[in-house]
């Protein structure tokens, strides 16, 4: 028993440090890719508001809610009545993000066979220039969806512009989402956190 023990005391120690690189890395990952918009208990942080085609008469409607799982949830119903034809969401970030040092986002989402699209704007005036970036996740499985800055293209009340500067990445403010381009029916997009890609 007692020539067992020394290795019995070797292979503990092993797991344990295996079990602490990958805790390890898991952290260095993670901080690695920081959080813009979390849905899980962080969620509180900020509030989305419902900026459909009411705005124009519509009768589109949409909403954000957030689980204790940690997946948000956008859905609702866009209606082509009175000229509608989208819906939309809007949050106001606690503070504003400097992004200069990432690329783009990174987020896991689930659809339902529609479009959809991020919006991030340098106010946080819903009036203001949004810069939108589209995607389609898949309806069955966990999309990995990665949206470069360099291609979020201005735009203002749907409108693309084509004379405006880049996104100001040091000074993220609002984030949105979008289901637009007349798209009639139900709608649910599931999603996990938005990350910060290098």
């Amino acid at each position: 028993m007692s020539r067992q023990l020394p290795g019995i005391i070797f292979n503990i120690i092993l797991f344990t440090l295996g079990i602490f690189m990958t805790n390890n890395t898991f952290s260095e990952t993670q901080n690695a890719r920081p959080v813009l918009v979390s849905f899980g208990p962080e969620a509180s942080q900020v509030t989305w508001s419902s900026l459909g085609d009411q705005v124009m008469g519509g009768q589109s409607d949409g909403e954000l809610v957030a689980s204790e799982e940690g997946v948000g949830l956008f859905h609702g119903t866009v209606r082509l009545d009175n000229g509608g034809g989208f819906a939309s969401v809007k949050a106001d970030l606690p503070k504003p993000v400097d992004a200069t040092d990432f690329t783009g986002i990174e987020l896991l989402a689930k659809g339902d066979g529609k479009t959809y699209k991020i919006g991030l704007r340098n106010s946080t005036n819903r009036r203001s220039i949004v810069y939108q970036h589209a995607f389609t996740p898949d309806t069955e499985n966990w999309s990995r969806i990665r949206l470069p800055f360099s291609e979020f293209i201005p735009t203002w009340r749907g409108k693309t512009l084509t004379d405006e500067a880049a996104l100001n990445l040091s000074y993220l403010a609002s984030v949105s989402l979008f289901v637009s381009g007349r798209q009639v029916g139900e709608f649910q997009l599931q999603m996990q956190d938005w990350r910060l890609i290098r």
